[in-house]
């Protein structure tokens, strides 16, 4: 689909892999957070779309052939994008050249063997074993900043979709959730020692999941009412008694 509409190609692919990256860069500079969040936003924001999301963008009015081609392209694409951009972000984070194999040889493993159900049977044991990192990230200003971070790229995505609503609905969940087990292999592929990495990642995931139920919920309504209602059949009437 994606291949045969360059313009929507061009937005998709601008919205995820350069908006959303440039976002994070500037929440990483401009904002006093922990050096685990800064981290956790931008690799997260280099990551590819999550084999989880098809699901929850249909839900939201979206069109299945529309999220496919963007999941499989994205998936693509950031083999390239990726290492690129964490490249240009050395005088950020002091991350060496030799990112890419590394980073080559994380996706190869990966993605063989990611999907819903290996992501639900990893992250929710993690959850109670990270609770205390959470609550040494919790604080000035992380959960604000996170969730900031989501509701701008739902938008920034939602604006891009172009005048196509189910368009809209796609690309905007695709550019506020990422994969995290991508962002956690890039993390423990550059940041091995940043102990507050990997759960900042984690509880990103968790932030833009529950900030994206309101989009969900508002897309849903709105393809509720654009569904016309179906005029009601004639009853039969009944033979008149002579």
């Amino acid at each position: 689909m994606l291949l045969r509409q360059p313009s929507l190609l061009f937005r998709s692919l601008l919205s995820m892999l350069v908006l959303a990256p440039l976002l994070a860069v500037g929440l990483a500079r401009g904002l006093e957070l922990p050096r685990a969040v800064k981290i956790a936003a931008v690799m997260l924001a280099v990551s590819p779309v999550p084999p989880f999301l098809p699901k929850k963008a249909i839900r939201a009015g979206g069109s299945q052939s529309y999220i496919i081609s963007l999941l499989a392209i994205s998936a693509v694409v950031s083999i390239v994008t990726a290492p690129l951009t964490i490249g240009l972000l050395d005088d950020l984070f002091g991350i060496c050249a030799r990112v890419a194999p590394k980073f080559s040889a994380s996706w190869a493993r990966i993605v063989a063997g990611a999907g819903s159900i290996l992501l639900a049977a990893v992250v929710l044991p993690q959850l109670v074993t990270l609770a205390p990192a959470f609550r040494e990230l919790v604080g000035n200003g992380t959960l604000l900043a996170i969730t900031a971070f989501s509701l701008c790229t739902l938008y920034i995505g939602h604006l891009l979709g172009g005048p196509v609503e189910e368009n809209r609905s796609v690309l905007a969940l695709c550019t506020a959730t990422r994969h995290p087990f991508i962002a956690i292999a890039l993390v423990q592929a550059n940041f091995p020692s940043e102990r507050l990495a990997v759960p900042a990642v984690f509880m990103a995931l968790i932030v833009t999941t529950i900030a994206s139920v309101p989009y969900v919920r508002m897309r849903q309504a709105r393809q509720a009412r654009a569904v016309p209602q179906a005029a009601p059949l004639p009853q039969p009437q009944s033979p008149r008694s002579t």
